[in-house]
């Protein structure tokens, strides 16, 4: 059985996205750099940017995954709204935690960076369909992806 515990999404001001990545908004051109970057991290290998779509996926979840060797950020191709589940990356286990997963709404326009082993699944969206720029290392899928179970299933609702 399921038990569900409404996840009231954050935005991307929820000072709980400070420990899982980085908020990306819209800046004028020919801003300098500064705290609204990104900061970058990616191992060894070749980077990887690429309109990535995915199918409607199940709200039911049950497992998440990190990456340990790239940093990976993703924005809505489309200019709409998604969300993504996401837990600190100094959570280990042999399960996750689910009391440590919260729920992050990205608006139209804005995008993420997540950190390093920040656990996440999604990203989630009301679409038979939805494509997203994703950033990342080329074999990032293959070989820095652990999934980690959660101590019990989260039934996501969209918000």
């Amino acid at each position: 059985m399921i038990e569900h515990q409404p996840l009231h999404a954050g935005s991307l001001l929820d000072p709980r996205l400070e420990a899982c990545g980085t908020a990306l908004r819209e800046v004028d051109d020919m801003t300098p750099p500064g705290e609204q970057d990104a900061e970058l991290s990616f191992g060894p290998g070749t980077l990887r940017y690429y309109v990535m779509r995915i199918p409607r996926r199940p709200l039911r979840i049950t497992a998440m995954t990190r990456h340990l060797n790239a940093t990976q950020c993703l924005s809505s191709a489309e200019a709409r709204p998604f969300w993504l589940l996401l837990a600190p990356p100094e959570i280990e286990g042999p399960v996750l935690d689910a009391s440590a997963v919260w729920l992050l709404r990205i608006e139209a326009g804005e995008g993420i960076k997540l950190h390093l082993g920040t656990w996440h699944a999604g990203p989630l969206f009301d679409a038979d369909s939805a494509s997203f720029f994703n950033l990342e290392l080329s074999d990032t899928n293959q070989n820095d992806h652990e999934t980690l179970a959660l101590s019990r299933p989260l039934q996501v609702t969209l918000r």
